[in-house]
């Protein structure tokens, strides 16, 4: 059994297994398609948490089946879903030889790509996550330590707005990038439109492929799966399948998380400033030409990190600076979470904190490689205060906050 499961969902489960064999046994499910109880662990925003197994997901409610009963928690309350014991055998990862990236944030893994008639398919263990290609931008093949490794080079010679779909194609120790009009993807080739002619193009010699889609930016809720990640603006279950949008169908045992509240938040990095004021520690220096925009509030990107430049930015303040941004309509918490920027052996020492209008401040003193988070009640706030100061009358340093956001 799993490290970490708790037992009242153990047992949860073993009672779902128990009621549901007759059923299964009567008419059971084709190869690699049967479904098994999932152990989930819900965390709400007032930082309740129930654990049982996952029953259903609504618009309104997720469902769970709990040793007391069964219980429906609306999903404006619930910020994440946890899968805490595995629903099927681990995924085997070093059969993966497929990577699939779609406009919006997708990334998936699998064993092999499909498209036809209409439908994109991301194959694994018999399994299959189906999807319109629409969302679909590249696919790489590559045995999987190669790709994990780095980017092969024919993905690095696309350019970062194609003008028209192109296929990677081996050439010798080498690649072609093909335009062309891609039209299917089946288990041995891959067929394009070129200069008016249909064409397939065999398999073994396809590196990857990538259409001519605009990229945007992923919105709403957060969906991690083995092997990727997706995001949604509506999630169902339904029957042990996970369904996004009324279109993607995820197979159930690929389920590891869903962040509801990533769905309902407001990147404070995506918010103006509306006031701020900066006194370092030498005052004279923000009337040096240049040294006044280096001492500002501003945004950057974390280094080394995987979750796109989008996600991975980070306001960054000096002291002694308090910044205020305006409230979103409809918060009901602001998260972030605050890193002392400064070498580990550095003695700088600052204090951080966080006021909800003229409301009691959140307090903390930053020292060594201190990180903290920050969990503030602005249900009825306005405007959201943040001031990063002097410490024990040392200079300071900066601080990052990380994952900084309103929550609905």
């Amino acid at each position: 059994m799993a490290a970490g499961v708790s037992w009242a969902v153990s047992a949860v489960i073993v009672w779902v297994a128990a009621v549901a064999w007759p059923a299964s046994a009567a008419a059971p499910e084709a190869a690699g398609e049967a479904t098994a109880a999932v152990g989930v662990r819900v965390e709400s925003g007032d930082g309740g948490v129930v654990e049982g197994v996952l029953d259903g997901i609504d618009r309104d409610a997720v469902a769970l089946l709990t040793e007391d009963g069964p219980q429906r928690l609306p999903c404006g309350d619930v910020r994440r879903l946890t899968r805490v014991m595995p629903a099927v055998a681990d995924p085997a990862p070093e059969r993966w030889s497929v990577r699939v990236v779609g406009i919006d944030g997708l990334t998936i893994e699998g064993e092999d790509f499909l498209w036809g008639d209409g439908t994109a398919a991301v194959l694994r263990g018999g399994q299959r996550l189906v999807l319109p290609c629409e969302r679909v931008r590249v696919v790489e093949w590559s045995p999987r330590l190669v790709a994990a490794a780095a980017p092969p080079a024919w993905l690095a010679a696309v350019p970062a707005a194609p003008t028209a779909d192109l296929v990677a194609v081996s050439q010798g120790e080498g690649f072609e990038l093909v335009e062309c009009a891609i039209t299917g993807v089946s288990p041995d080739v891959v067929t394009v439109m070129l200069d008016g002619d249909r064409i397939p193009v065999k398999r073994s010699k396809v590196l990857g492929l990538v259409w001519a889609r605009p990229v945007k930016q992923a919105v709403g809720m957060r969906v991690a799966i083995a092997g990727g990640s997706l995001a949604a603006d509506t999630v169902e279950w339904r029957a042990g399948e996970l369904v996004l949008d009324g279109q993607v169908h995820v197979p159930g045992g690929w389920l590891e998380s869903i962040d509801f509240a990533a769905g309902r938040t407001v990147r404070l990095c995506d918010l103006p400033l509306e006031k701020s004021g900066v006194e370092p520690f030498f005052g004279g220096l923000t009337a040096v030409e240049g040294l006044a925009a280096f001492f500002a509030p501003r945004v950057v990107t974390r280094d080394n990190d995987r979750e796109g430049e989008i996600a991975a930015r980070a306001w960054l303040l000096r002291p002694r600076t308090e910044a205020t941004w305006r409230v979103p309509p409809g918060s009901r918490r602001f998260r972030a979470t605050a890193i002392r920027r400064a070498a580990a052996a550095s003695p700088a020492a600052v204090v951080v904190s966080v006021r909800a209008d003229d409301g009691p401040a959140w307090q903390r003193g930053l020292t060594a490689a201190d990180e903290v988070t920050i969990d503030l009640d602005v249900e009825t706030a306005r405007r959201l205060t943040i001031t990063v100061d002097f410490a024990s009358g040392g200079m300071g340093c900066p601080v990052r906050f990380d994952h900084a956001v309103f929550e609905k």
